[in-house]
């Protein structure tokens, strides 16, 4: 059988996938240089080696007998014919007889074998007007993609996604902080080693401590090359229940997970959503804007400004009262993110004091963790306006209150009657910061709130009936008895934790809500008795 070239190189690199010839060239790769590798340690000699097959194969079509098939040629019994347009499969022609067709004064009708199927298939031949006489043409130059650094710059982040899906589906070669290895060429690590590194993190107060730290404190072998020491315990620490591995992207740092905080290893009640599927078509431009402006992790909305420098946001009653922020959209690209660590160890820096403590990102269920202090100290509201921003350092966010002038403000403020149902009322309180009046919620009694919450039935109560019940405790707070749908929101998440999206619905479906305009409501009791 004739060779010929499958693919030109734009279609090559356009249409990349990775071979299990290919893999072999990667586990070669890593079997020469004996060190773990990233995707793009491993890009250059992957592309050099598509860059040969595909000349190997130019050549060999250069030596190859046949004719590209177009339409507007003659060809005769006997001809080998290439077929781009389907695969650059290869047929020999086995057959000539006239086309008949009315619209067409004359043409030929030519049977080729193909040789992929053994398959005869028909095409026109002397076709003057067809569109595969007129093939497109390139607009890449062919001399940019005959170097590594041109396939680099052009496809450089397709191969890069084509190699790392093509990785994580080999079962014998395992991915540490972004760097691949074969398990079986791994050092030993026995449970000695395991002992002695919880030992170490122990006296660190659980950690965070860099792999780099541990290897030298643990009895390992002295000839293996230091990052394939590490490697091999980052992987015999992952593997054992014991170890978290906190790290941002890029770097590998360990925590002993019986001493990290209980919020950051199971969510706190207070953030768990009871919302159920909510039809977003219900809700209007002007709600589906304030939605937008919440910063609401349970929100399924996009940001695509990942350059945003500072942000700034009013913060919910739950995540006040665990001492949380949500990772909102907005807020995501200000914090670490990491390749699979599900928790993250970070420093978060007082903008006002410029003193660092720790922080953690907890990436699966969207929130921030570490901020109940700051809180306390700045006297901060549910509903107090914070700032975010970047850290001069790398792994650092910047935390700032917004006018910490103290005072004493008449705001909504949780009450509690004898039966322990949850309501509202106006109280003068102390806060310390700037806050959102649509937003701010007071709390006298924290443990008297807390033993509403957990024996209450309200947490349980059909959204309807708690949107309904907030609704009408905040309305006799204003004159106009008028409640805005920001400060339904606010005041629902006391009780309930539930996204905008779910309250805003409401305020649509149900008839007993009367919009009065700017995206304030009041409540209709006639239609309420009727429901």
């Amino acid at each position: 059988m004739i060779s010929v070239p499958k693919f030109s190189s734009e279609t090559y690199w356009t249409e990349f996938d990775v071979t299990d010839d290919d893999l072999d060239v990667i586990y070669n790769l890593l079997l020469d240089r004996e060190v773990p590798l990233t995707t793009v340690d491993m890009m250059p000699v992957l592309i050099e080696h598509g860059l040969v097959r595909l000349e190997q194969e130019a050549q060999q079509a250069a030596e190859a007998d046949y004719s590209i098939y177009l339409p507007i040629n003659e060809y005769e019994v006997d001809q080998m014919l290439l077929f781009p347009a389907l695969g650059n499969v290869l047929g020999t022609v086995v057959g000539v007889r006239p086309g008949d067709n009315p619209e067409i004064i004359s043409f030929d009708v030519i049977q080729v074998k193909i040789e992929e199927d053994e398959q005869v298939r028909e095409f026109a031949a002397r076709l003057e007007d067809h569109i595969l006489n007129h093939p497109p043409v390139s607009e890449v130059d062919d001399g940019e993609l005959n170097t590594i650094d041109g396939v680099l710059g052009r496809y450089g982040p397709l191969i890069e996604e084509r190699l790392e899906a093509r990785l994580n589906r080999a079962e014998d070669i395992i991915r540490i902080a972004g760097r691949w290895f074969p398990k079986a060429l791994l050092a030993d690590i026995n449970k000695g080693h395991i002992n002695l590194a919880e030992a170490v993190l122990d006296v660190a107060g659980g950690g965070p401590l860099p792999t780099k730290d541990l290897v030298e404190q643990i009895e390992l072998a002295s000839d293996l090359d230091p990052l394939l020491m590490e490697f091999s315990l980052d992987y015999a620490l992952q593997e054992d229940e014991s170890f978290d591995e906190v790290g941002p992207a890029g770097e590998v740092l360990w925590f002993l997970k019986r001493l990290e905080p209980p919020e950051v290893l199971y969510t706190p009640p207070r953030l768990e959503s009871a919302s159920t599927h909510v039809n977003r078509s219900l809700l209007t431009d002007d709600l589906l804007a304030l939605e937008q402006r919440l910063d609401d992790e349970l929100s399924p909305l996009t940001h695509e400004d990942e350059g945003v420098e500072e942000v700034t946001l009013s913060l919910l009653f739950p995540h006040w009262r665990v001492g949380a922020l949500p990772l909102s959209p907005r807020l995501i690209p200000l914090f670490p993110t990491a390749y699979e660590a599900p928790r993250i160890r970070f420093n978060l820096v007082d903008g006002h004091s410029g003193d660092e403590f720790p922080g953690w990102v907890v990436r699966e269920a969207g929130y921030v963790l570490g901020l109940d202090e700051w809180y306390q100290q700045y006297k901060v509201p549910a509903g107090g306006l914070i700032k975010v921003r970047r850290g001069e350092k790398s792994g650092q966010v910047v935390i700032e209150t917004t006018d910490r002038r103290r005072r004493n403000d008449w705001i909504r403020t949780v009450a509690i009657d004898e039966e322990g149902v949850v309501g509202f009322t106006m109280l003068k309180q102390s806060i310390g910061t700037a806050y959102d009046d649509l937003m701010v919620v007071g709390l006298v009694d924290p443990i008297a709130l807390d033993e509403a919450w957990l024996r209450g039935k309200q947490r349980k109560m059909p959204v309807d009936r708690l949107v309904a019940h907030v609704f009408r405790e905040l309305a006799k707070l204003t004159p106009q008895s008028a409640v805005h749908a920001q400060s339904l929101y606010s005041g629902v998440n006391v009780i309930q934790r539930l996204p905008p999206a779910t309250v805003f619905a409401e305020l649509i479906i149900q008839p007993y809500f009367a919009h009065v305009g700017d995206l304030y409501w009041r409540f209709d009791s006639a239609a309420w008795s009727q429901a």
